[in-house]
């Protein structure tokens, strides 16, 4: 049975459209699709720490590790390897074209990954939803090392906690727990409303964001 949890709304994102986020230990990291700004956002009150424009595109997800920033650019099909400042470092092809054809995809179409989540210098997860999977990818070389499947119509954002993926699907407003070595469904979160898009972990809350309402919210982790 799955855990049927009522989100508590935080505040409303200070952009057009919060797509994306990443948890760190001073304030909240804030993709924006509306306007491809990432913003680093205070827990209390969702007030602006820090305000960067990217060359990203319609972006949907973002993560930080070895130094850098990293955002899913959807409808270009392309992760971005960013500076501190916002600029751009390196640029990647999204995984899972080989996989699918994104041509073809019903995400719309052209669409590429979303969720975002470093684990170490050797591993980085991304979800593509075209792909219907989460890529397991070495960020040194941004290859591809395997995937698993994922569970419902349209997955999002996910965090890593205790070894398992949490991964939102955005369609179902469900959060599933997920065996990283073979994808099975080890837990399920069911939340009403706001729809899930971004999604982290911060002092064992679960932090998700809405596109369409703007809300920021919470719900905490179970176990």
């Amino acid at each position: 049975m799955p855990y049927k949890m009522k989100a508590e709304e935080r505040w409303i994102h200070p952009g057009p459209q919060p797509n994306g986020l990443q948890a760190d230990s001073d304030g909240l990291w804030a993709i924006d699709q509306g306007n491809d700004h990432l913003y680093k956002l205070s827990y209390e009150d969702g007030s602006i720490i820090e305000d960067v424009e990217t060359e990203t595109m319609k972006s949907s997800g973002v993560t930080k590790g070895g130094g850098f920033l990293w955002v899913a650019s959807t409808y270009n099909c392309l992760l971005y390897k960013l500076n501190e400042d916002g600029t751009t470092a390196e640029t990647y092809d999204t995984p899972g074209k080989g996989v699918v054809d994104f041509a073809q995809a019903e995400d719309p179409p052209t669409t590429g990954a979303h969720g975002m989540e470093w684990v170490d210098e050797q591993n980085m997860w991304v979800a593509v939803p075209p792909a219907k999977a989460v890529f397991l990818m070495d960020p040194s070389t941004m290859s591809v090392k395997r995937s698993i499947p994922t569970p419902g119509i349209r997955p999002h954002g996910l965090f890593m906690d205790e070894g398992d993926i949490w991964l939102a699907d955005t369609q179902d407003c469900k959060i599933h727990k997920l065996d990283t070595d073979t994808g099975d469904i080890l837990d399920v979160i069911d939340i009403e409303e706001p729809e899930i898009h971004g999604m982290t972990i911060h002092n064992r809350e679960i932090w998700f964001c809405c596109a369409e309402t703007r809300k920021v919210c919470t719900v905490t982790l179970p176990g």
